[in-house]
């Protein structure tokens, strides 16, 4: 396109960091015309490749606007990138080099990081956003599993999705486990007449991404932090299911984080009910917006 603003988005094969340049290209791409170009490090002989043809002034992708990564393996081909092509640097999550070295990086406020100079805090992860086709009777529950944060408990948590389910007989909902969720956690909770159990082992690969789209409602466990921010990016009301921390004195990042979602009403938590629709909860204004803003004020709009 003709005076786009041309990004290289460098991947490193991982979903999750996938999903988070992709909120940022939708950012992006909601306010200026994108031309947007996918470079997989796990093909690193194709990148290095392109590399050298820029040098030698045999380029097949025109040159940068901006390079965007997420994940260590892709720090260093971003430098290297901008230090042949041209562009500027954004860098999503924790950087595994000096920060200095990046033009601007976003990082979730749970991390601590200085909110100054090239860094930027966020409210949890930038997603792509959705707020079409909600469903009203719809909900989803979206089943983490066991980590270093949480004292992960079966039976809890099945006792949660029943209490989820009975406390909003009207609403379809739709249990989905993960990768990380134990085996035998649907045989723990008795059927329901609207509760449907959905295994990630036979749901279609854009099951979730639809899902998400549709669902009025949806409940999280507190382990799984990017569910979370997705299910808040697609405009949902969000309730999470709490569960104990294994060092109750010392909350982690992720609990931090939950806690500020609760204390500005953005999320309802299992403590206070399962009736999420009774909730009155404030909107969430998703982040990646905010962010392409930045983005275009700081390295693309002449100062």
């Amino acid at each position: 396109m003709k005076d786009a603003l041309v990004v290289w988005r460098l991947l490193d094969g991982k979903p999750g960091h996938e999903k988070q340049s992709l909120g940022l290209l939708q950012g992006l791409a909601a306010m200026a015309p994108v031309a947007a170009y996918e470079l997989d490090m796990r093909s690193k002989s194709m990148f290095w490749s392109e590399i050298l043809r820029h040098i030698r002034g045999q380029a097949m992708l025109p040159p940068p606007h901006l390079i965007v990564g997420v994940g260590h393996a892709t720090h260093l081909p971003m430098l290297a990138a901008r230090a042949a092509c041209g562009g500027r640097t954004v860098v999503l999550m924790k950087p595994s080099l000096p920060l200095s070295l990046f033009d601007l990086i976003f990082v979730p406020r749970h991390d601590h990081y200085p909110n100054k100079g090239n860094v930027v805090g966020t409210w949890g992860v930038i997603c792509p956003t959705t707020d079409e086709g909600k469903v009203p009777d719809e909900g989803l529950v979206l089943i983490g599993g066991p980590n270093r944060t949480y004292d992960w408990q079966p039976d809890a948590v099945a006792e949660a999705v029943s209490a989820i389910a009975d406390a909003s007989p009207e609403i379809r909902w739709t249990a989905c486990d993960s990768r990380r969720t134990p085996t035998g956690l649907a045989e723990r909770v008795a059927p329901r007449e609207n509760l449907v159990w959905q295994s990630w082992r036979r749901a279609p690969e854009d099951f979730l991404q639809d899902a998400l789209a549709r669902a009025s409602y949806v409940w999280v466990t507190a382990d799984s932090v990017s569910m979370l921010y997705e299910a808040l990016s697609a405009r949902a009301q969000v309730g999470i299911i709490a569960m104990p921390t294994r060092r109750p004195h010392a909350a982690s990042k992720y609990a931090r984080g939950i806690e500020a979602l609760r204390e500005r009403r953005h999320v309802l938590a299992s403590e206070d009910g399962y009736r999420i629709q009774d909730s009155r909860l404030s909107d969430f204004r998703p982040e990646n917006r905010r962010c392409a803003e930045i983005v275009l004020e700081r390295l693309v709009v002449p100062r």
